[in-house]
């Protein structure tokens, strides 16, 4: 069975993009074809038809993502993310972020056959700029005039406490996806740094619990932040293009870690 990263070799050397996580799996699923039609009542793990996306000039754009999620038998859930990262919007973000605050999980849930539904957003990209891979054909999905690409599969451990709510901040959570973000020089860069030292650095943040978190406000977050004990908070100024990146199938997987307002790091074994 050839593995996702296998299936985009063809394509790119990096890739797939979600700012949705998979929290630890309680298991690897099945690899199957992914089907162009709504999310099934299983999704499948294998996505099929994969194709590039890119985008240049990205800090501070919005983006909005639907994940849509199943109930295993043991609890767990596993589902599929669509996100709207690498379309722009011909309206101003404060009407979009408003189409999207009005989405109701229950109708989507009877529209496309999922057990739940967990709205990610509104959130703004932090990086300059990235590489992605959608799968279908890069076939976009308009949910209330969003346009929405499928950019993965995911799975939770705990189906209920997913959907309830936001994943629990300063925890390290696994994402399994390969992504390219680009950061260029003379940008400022917004890390956490666990008690262990791992360096994570944001690449996105949300709206949702704030709708004030905005991209300008970023240079007053570290005073805004409640860290648990042994986590430091720090920016700092790119000397030089740094590209932060991982795999799908690495081993260890790649992690990421959300702050308490909901913003998104990634784990930069480069930094120090």
């Amino acid at each position: 069975m050839k593995s996702i990263q296998n299936l985009l070799s063809a394509f790119l050397t990096t890739g797939v993009l979600a700012t949705a996580v998979g929290w630890h799996p309680t298991a690897q699923a099945q690899a199957t074809a992914q089907k162009a039609a709504a999310p099934p009542s299983t999704p499948p793990a294998g996505l099929s038809k994969p194709c590039p996306v890119k985008g240049e000039n990205w800090r501070g754009k919005a983006f909005y993502e639907i994940l849509f999620m199943n109930r295993e038998a043991n609890g767990g859930g596993i589902g599929n993310y669509y996100n709207s990262l690498g379309n722009s919007f011909d309206i101003s973000n404060e009407v979009v972020d408003a189409r999207f605050r009005s989405l109701q999980a229950e109708s989507l849930k009877k529209e496309y056959g999922s057990d739940g539904v967990f709205f990610n957003g509104p959130r703004r990209f932090v990086a300059n700029g990235f590489t992605a891979v959608s799968y279908n054909d890069c076939t976009k999905r308009a949910i209330n005039t969003i346009p929405l690409y499928l950019y993965g599969t995911f799975e939770v451990p705990s189906f209920n406490e997913f959907v309830a709510g936001p994943p629990v901040a300063y925890k390290v959570l696994v994402s399994k996806r390969t992504n390219t973000f680009i950061f260029k020089a003379g940008e400022q860069v917004n890390e956490l740094i666990t008690p262990e030292g791992a360096v994570y650095t944001m690449f996105s943040l949300s709206l949702k619990a704030d709708p004030t978190n905005t991209i300008e406000n970023l240079p007053n977050l570290g005073k805004r932040l409640t860290l648990p004990t042994g986590w430091r908070y720090r920016t700092r100024t790119l000397e030089r293009d740094m590209i932060l990146s991982s795999s799908y199938d690495a081993n260890p997987p790649n992690t990421i870690v959300l702050d308490q307002f909901e913003g998104n790091y990634q784990h930069n074994p480069g930094a120090r």
